[in-house]
């Protein structure tokens, strides 16, 4: 093993030079193998830091994994050899026992059949190499979704504990805001690195809030010498089912406002014969008042933002660190991975796309790249350049949160364990990741605690 590790530092060297000035396609491939599972055609040693982090967390029986594994089990794909079922014996840590924990991991983690098929023909993924422990020298801002409670969230707060314990890492979470403007919830953004961050640091971004983060790193690159200062120790992102290329439900959704606006207007007009000047300029005070309140303004600049041209307009006026790396995670969903109370959303977006029948009941998994797929200019080109796609993964768009959507859970969500997801794998692999090409430091002498186990 000692051997396979020095290999693989070995390789990692030259490679983690490269990334800090745009990966080309075969290191693209070889960092993916890192973050999510061996391919066979690099033939070098590296190590799936996502099926780790969830073997990991099988094995020491972390939140209700395991609950979850087992119901996922009982959907798997007619061709599949492996466990049917979860049992003590899986969680063992003898070889045999890690290795079918491995299969059944492949298997209900990744969406792609050719995925699963690549991944499982190597047989280095048996191996279950770790990030070696330590601390990281790092600090991460978290930036949540549209519904949010800023600071006071409580999105993945066991992983960020989890996180603090075993790698030394703060989480500072932004106090952006529910249904607030892109542009409000980056000044809070930039606002938590001003203030609370004092190490190198790197942002993650759930659905909004991606665009939240890369509108203030553009902001903070854009400005004032002190502002840019902030950049000077940005390291890399992680994007979680990424809004920042615009949704349909909001493209659709400002659609039918405008068009309600419309057709109220028209509703209206067949009272003008009937009511008095003074009525209808009471009426049309009213109306204004109304749309020009600083709840309507903040629910329709949020609606906006989300929108494809609002995702334009942000990415072509924006310029962002081209040296740090992105990753990020995408899902798909299938009728045992839909929460019940997703399920409407989820038919509605497909109604209202013609381009994708893969999403994950919000997004498009072709918009949730961690690039500008509605423009295209040289600051796009470097950020297509830097972000390190990801396997799609068979998960949905809440697959973060827990307690925060227990209140809408079902018999059937609870069955299907739909909110019992593995929690660690949306941050874990892409800091040790980071960590292993070098993107991020390690803290000297404080790298001799004990690994998981």
């Amino acid at each position: 093993m000692d051997g396979l590790e020095a290999a693989d530092e070995a390789v990692s060297l030259p490679a983690a030079a490269r990334a800090r000035g745009g990966p080309r396609d075969w290191f693209h491939g070889f960092w993916a193998r890192n973050y999510d599972a061996a391919a066979p055609s690099l033939g070098a040693v590296s190590q799936a830091l996502t099926v780790v982090s969830v073997l990991r967390n099988m094995q020491m029986d972390i939140d209700e994994t395991r609950k979850w594994l087992d119901a996922q089990l009982s959907h798997t794909h007619s061709d599949f050899k492996g466990a049917k079922k979860a049992c003590d014996l899986l969680w063992s840590k003898t070889p045999a026992s890690e290795a079918c924990l491995v299969d059944c991991l492949i298997e209900v983690l990744f969406f792609e059949p050719a995925d699963r098929s690549k991944y499982r023909s190597d047989g280095l993924i048996q191996l279950v190499i770790e990030e070696p422990p330590g601390h990281f020298n790092f600090t991460v801002v978290s930036a949540m979704g549209v519904i949010t409670e800023g600071e006071k969230g409580t999105e993945m707060a066991a992983t960020y504990a989890r996180l603090r314990q075993l790698r030394g890492v703060e989480v500072v979470r932004a106090d952006t805001a529910t249904l607030q403007s892109v542009d409000y919830n980056a000044a809070m953004v930039e606002r938590a690195v001003q203030e609370r961050v004092q190490t190198p640091w790197g942002w993650v971004g759930y659905s909004q809030g991606c665009a939240n983060a890369f509108r203030a790193e553009a902001i903070m690159l854009q400005g004032t010498p002190e502002q840019q200062h902030l950049m000077a120790s940005f390291r890399c992102r992680q994007l979680l089912f990424s809004a920042a290329n615009g949704s349909a439900h909001a493209t659709c959704g400002d659609w039918k406002l405008l068009r309600a606006l419309v057709d109220g207007e028209r509703f209206l007009k067949r009272f003008q014969a009937s009511m008095s000047a003074a009525t209808q300029n009471l009426a049309l005070d009213l109306l204004q008042n109304a749309l020009s309140s600083r709840l309507a303004y903040a629910v329709l600049g949020s609606v906006q933002s989300l929108t494809h041209e609002g995702a334009r307009i942000m990415w072509r006026d924006g310029q962002h660190c081209a040296r740090a790396p992105s990753t990020s995670m995408r899902g798909v969903v299938e009728p045992h991975t839909v929460p019940e109370c997703l399920t409407l959303i989820s038919n509605v977006i497909l109604q209202q796309m013609d381009y994708s029948q893969r999403q994950d009941t919000q997004v498009a998994v072709e918009e949730a790249v961690a690039h500008p797929t509605s423009i295209r200019n040289a600051n796009a080109e470097l950020l297509r350049r830097v972000d390190i796609q990801s396997a799609i993964q068979r998960t949905h768009h809440w697959s973060p949160l827990r307690e925060e959507v227990l209140f809408v859970r079902t018999e059937t969500d609870d069955v299907l364990a739909m909110f019992e997801t593995p929690k660690d794998r949306h941050v874990f692999p892409w800091l040790e990741v980071n960590a292993r090409f070098g993107v991020i430091e390690r803290k000297e002498g404080l790298n001799d605690f004990a690994m998981r186990d």
